[in-house]
């Protein structure tokens, strides 16, 4: 699994992921305009549950730089687009 820095503009949502498997739980995610979602996650956030510093972007559209991994993006840095 490889990784590879991003620069993507989304809505930021609060989404089931990986339903029905052992892994399921609530996230907040990224909704690409294009249909690709990412799990949110910041640098010094948990790697699994929902990290506080992200719950106040949930209904909001950002810009977000990261790097992404699979379907999770570790943020550095976003900026509010609304």
């Amino acid at each position: 699994m490889g990784t590879e820095p991003v620069d993507l503009e989304g809505d930021v949502r609060m989404e089931t992921v990986a339903p029905g498997s052992k892994s399921e739980r609530s996230a907040v995610t990224l909704r690409t305009s294009g249909g690709s979602t990412y799990v949110l996650q910041t640098q010094d956030g948990p790697g699994f549950g929902i990290d506080e510093a992200l719950q106040g972007l949930v209904g909001r559209r950002i810009q977000a730089s990261g790097i992404a991994s699979d379907r999770t993006l570790i943020l550095r840095k976003w900026m509010l687009l609304d």
